[in-house]
């Protein structure tokens, strides 16, 4: 009785040091990776969709958060900035100016 106490302890010691494996991907278990873009205007965007909200940083500057306006959720916007994804092709604008095409991802 003894031995298969100890060969299930031992079992479960084994089975606790299980190593991950290596060459994981980066961003693993993230639901909101970071996905980077450059617009035709020279602006670069580093976007993280969080499903009601996007948050986009602007050229490596402090993100700020969009709030989804449409209810198709791929317009975000605070009024002032907005991102737009449509069919899978991004823009960004500011202000009143005309949206720039941005590639990435």
């Amino acid at each position: 009785m003894s031995n298969l106490l100890v060969a299930a302890i031992s079992a479960l010691m084994l089975a606790s040091f299980e190593h991950s494996p290596s060459g994981a991907s980066i961003g693993a278990g993230n639901p909101y990776p970071v996905s980077n873009y450059t617009c035709q205007d020279g602006t670069h965007l580093a976007v993280r969709l969080l499903g009601d909200r996007a948050s986009v940083s602007v050229n490596g500057a402090t993100p700020v958060d969009l709030p989804s306006t449409g209810p198709d959720g791929t317009t975000f916007s605070n009024g002032q900035q907005t991102l737009t994804i449509v069919q899978g092709r991004l823009s960004w604008g500011v202000g009143r100016a005309v949206p720039s095409a941005c590639t990435g991802g």
